[in-house]
């Protein structure tokens, strides 16, 4: 828990920079590697961050008296500016399900637009699924909002997806045209 409360109280622009390095990280990591360890490492990764996921947002949260919950889409903008604090949660949503994104389309086999569509819908889904349990439970604020950030949080991560299959079409392109010389 000290670990999730140290990473929460850094500096937000320290945080997005771990973010950014983390997702370049990533992407060279699976630009090195073959088709089959790609594959392996994704489902392992992915595995790891649903467990995270369900861990930090279902596991070690304790029921609350009431329900809180907001269903007014990004509502959070309007709430940040008397609160600058919510930034930092929307951010931290974010965070959460980059790694989601990051490694799933690795995992899946398919084409790649395939691969991007399912991890999309499925982080979409498992937020709303999170949700609806802290709602149900009481067990934290219901947010339509957290919905969208960590929505969009896989969305980042499937970039690194795209950028790979995109640099693994230059390669091969290349490739062949070398060959024919």
């Amino acid at each position: 828990m000290k670990l999730r409360w140290l990473f929460y109280v850094q500096n937000l622009d320290i945080v997005f920079v771990e973010m950014v390095c983390a997702f370049l990280f990533w992407t060279v990591l699976m630009l090195l590697l073959n088709e089959k360890a790609r594959r392996i490492i994704g489902a392992v990764a992915a595995v790891l961050s649903l467990s995270a996921i369900m861990f930090m947002t279902v596991f070690m949260r304790s029921s609350a008296d009431g329900i809180r919950a907001s269903f007014i889409p990004f509502i959070s903008f309007v709430n940040a500016q008397s609160n600058v604090e919510i930034y930092r949660s929307m951010l931290m949503n974010v965070c959460l399900f980059l790694p989601l994104g990051l490694s799933m389309p690795f995992a899946l086999s398919g084409k790649v637009r395939r691969n991007v569509i399912i991890t999309i819908v499925f982080a979409l889904l498992l937020s709303a699924g999170v949700e609806a349990i802290q709602f149900v439970f009481r067990s934290g604020m219901c947010e339509t909002d957290d919905v969208i950030m960590n929505t969009f949080g896989a969305l980042i991560g499937t970039l690194s997806f795209l950028i790979c299959g995109g640099v693994s079409r230059l390669r091969s392109k290349h490739i062949h045209r070398h060959r024919g010389k």
